[in-house]
């Protein structure tokens, strides 16, 4: 068929043949040009494709034919319509035809002749109205079947296009309404009257919303009929053509019962790949999928003991762990692992300070049984305030000794330390059992791999961090090419475009997943660490108060913190104060041991909680009988020491 203009095809379309193929051909505009539909813009190239799915009536303009005036007319307008002859008569058939719709697919159509007509020895006279019913090509030659009723009854015949006289179309004296005027293919595009309108001659020019799928195209694009383009129907020629509608893999979970289904993609993953493995480097342009199915399953975030990998560990992981202690290192921490149901107990590993004189300090080795949080007044600038507190027994004796008595203590959130879970469990876990049982962070070593796996890269690391659980939705996918080597695809992380295609997958009753173990990229890790829910941030330490500014005097240099090295007093003199020399040997005597001494916190400003915890003996000033004192609390705390590094060596063997 012809090209014809978008509003004439779609005036003359029967809504009973949708869907309908056509084709855009060249005509006003340009290749390529980009028209604003429904709020979005649709770009229109020669030789692009529309089915056309589905034609809504918007408005209908009556034009008046001699004056050109315009006037919208409702949708539920009850005058009449008939068929106004036109001036200007047609010389033949063929012209007559070409104001008709393409193939004239509104027959049967009407029209009569200016003279009789003298056909097969039969006379029809002029004004007599003959119904053109059909048209058939006859060696190469159009023909036109027509039929016509006078008083010798009916009469068929056969009239070639090229059949000339003075033809006027007609409509049998039928009056329409609006809606049977604008259905009526043979009142498409013609003159008509309307006696509620008036005497003169109106042309109907009805407006309609076409609703098309496009190539390409997500959701159906809604075109205006007006839009002044040139289309061909291509229905005939175009039912092989699967019209494309891309799909985000993000929309693919949304989807119901269309599982296994193939696929093809259109655009892979953006870049940088989140995942160090080999099949996210396989999902490219062009490449066929198989979509099976969708789960809900978590996730386990880990990472190696330096922080230099992390992994994403599958809940079918068949490895087997054994827990480590794990080490806290605020007061804060611990109070964010009373929601485990077990009982912490945790072994002091650093000397720590409170700010608050009503509050206690800890020294290394002392053993403390975390219990709850209570509401307690701190004292911030003056002023009295009520603040979260930690409420922890510390064991005040031997752990084998049955009759100890233990001390309350309230350690507030910000102090800071160090501190090291007590634990004697040698039980060999599941990834399943520890999320059971145990609160995560927490700190285990493999002692069994993964024998489903070919190569388990986590037996060479001795010890993994597991952070987080993580619940999402997954896609089981496998490459076309190797359909049982399945691997499943978050696509909250990992979207893509693709289509699917119309080829059927087998149901696979045997798949490997090759993603129990996925590598993590080092920017992924912490995007995905910044997503993570009740990531809150420890409390600020309190400011820094005048009063203990004014008790110290000013910040001496490291310079002048450098103790120097006592005079030997005269002989015969008596000492004014207690002799410094066990002050001076402690550190060096600590130094030989394996105990690393506690920094400084660099966030504390109190030059006067720095200094190490000193027995109050030392202070005291007891005369000649100071130095044989001084030198006896020197080993006891020699000995206390030795006594401490036993205790954390028990709490830390497992």
């Amino acid at each position: 068929m012809e090209p014809l203009s978008f509003q004439k095809y779609i005036s003359s379309l029967d809504p009973a043949s949708l869907p309908r193929v056509v084709k855009i051909c060249s005509g006003v505009y340009f290749q390529g040009s980009v028209y604003e539909m429904a709020g979005s813009e649709c770009c229109l190239s020669t030789g692009d494709l529309l089915k056309i799915v589905a034609v809504q009536l918007q408005r209908v303009t009556c034009e008046n034919v001699e004056t050109g005036q315009s006037t919208e007319l409702p949708l539920n307008f009850t005058g009449r319509f008939k068929l106004s002859p036109d001036k200007l008569p047609f010389t033949s058939l063929e012209e007559f035809a070409k104001t008709k719709p393409p193939g004239l697919q509104a027959m049967p159509c009407y029209f009569i002749s200016a003279a009789d007509l003298s056909i097969d020895g039969q006379i029809i006279p002029k004004g007599q109205s003959i119904s053109l019913v059909s048209v058939t090509t006859h060696e190469g030659r159009e023909y036109a079947s027509c039929i016509t009723s006078g008083p010798s009854g009916h009469h068929s015949f056969w009239l070639p296009f090229s059949f000339r006289g003075t033809f006027y179309p007609c409509s049998g004296q039928q009056h329409y309404t609006l809606s049977e005027a604008l259905q009526a293919k043979e009142l498409c595009g013609q003159h008509l009257k309307c006696s509620k309108l008036g005497t003169h001659t109106f042309l109907l020019c009805p407006e309609y919303e076409v609703q098309a799928i496009m190539h390409m195209r997500k959701d159906v694009v809604k075109i205006p009929s007006s839009l002044e383009v040139d289309v061909e129907d291509v229905t005939e020629e175009s039912q092989h053509i699967h019209f494309i509608k891309p799909l985000m893999l993000s929309e693919v979970l949304k989807l119901q019962d269309i599982f296994p289904v193939q696929a093809e993609i259109l655009d892979g993953p953006e870049y940088p790949p989140i995942f160090e493995n080999d099949w996210i480097a396989r999902l490219h342009k062009g490449q066929k999928i198989q979509i099976h199915n969708k789960v809900c399953a978590w996730r386990i975030l880990a990472s190696s003991r330096k922080g230099s990998r992390h992994f994403l560990l599958s809940s079918t992981y068949q490895g087997r762990f054994r827990r480590r202690p794990r080490e806290f290192p605020t007061v804060y921490d611990l109070a964010m692992s009373l929601g485990s149901s077990k009982r912490l107990r945790v072994v002091v590993t650093r000397d720590c300070e409170s700010n608050e004189e009503n509050l206690p300090s800890l020294s290394i080795g002392d053993r403390l049984e975390v219990l709850h949080l209570v509401k307690a007044n701190m004292q911030n600038q003056a002023q009295h305030q009520a603040a979260d507190v930690l409420l922890c027994s510390r064991s005040c004796g031997d752990e084998d000794e049955d009759d100890e008595e233990n001390e309350e203590l309230l350690l507030p959130l910000y102090l800071d330390g160090g501190f090291v879970e007590e634990m004697g469990d040698s039980k060999k876990y599941t990834l399943p059992e520890i999320v059971e049982q145990f609160q995560l962070p927490c700190e285990v070593r493999m002692t069994a791999k993964d024998s489903s796996l070919a190569h388990d890269i986590l037996g060479s690391y001795s010890m993994l961090r597991l952070e987080a659980q993580i619940t999402e939705t997954f896609l089981v996918t496998s490459l076309c090419e190797e359909p049982d080597a399945s691997f499943e695809i978050p696509p909250q992380w990992v979207d893509m475009s693709l289509f699917f295609t119309e080829e059927r997958v087998p149901v696979q009753t045997h798949l490997t997943d090759m993603s129990k173990i996925e590598v993590l990229t080092e920017s992924f890790y912490y995007q995905l660490v910044k997503l993570l829910p009740g990531t809150a941030v420890a409390p600020p330490r309190p400011p820094k108060r005048r009063e203990c500014k004014n008790k110290t005097g000013p910040q001496k240099t490291r310079e002048e913190r450098v103790p120097e090295k006592p005079k030997q007093p005269p002989p015969g003199s008596k000492p004014k104060s207690a002799p410094q020399e066990p002050l001076n040997l402690k550190p060096s005597k600590m130094q030989s041991n394996p105990i690393a001494r506690s920094t400084p916190n660099e966030y504390d400003t109190q030059p006067c909680l720095q200094k190490p915890r000193t027995p109050k003996r030392f202070l005291k000033n007891d005369g000649a009988n100071s130095s044989d004192s001084s030198e006896h609390d020197y080993e006891v705390i020699e000995k206390d020491v030795e006594k401490t590094i036993h205790k954390m060596e028990t709490a830390l063997h497992w």
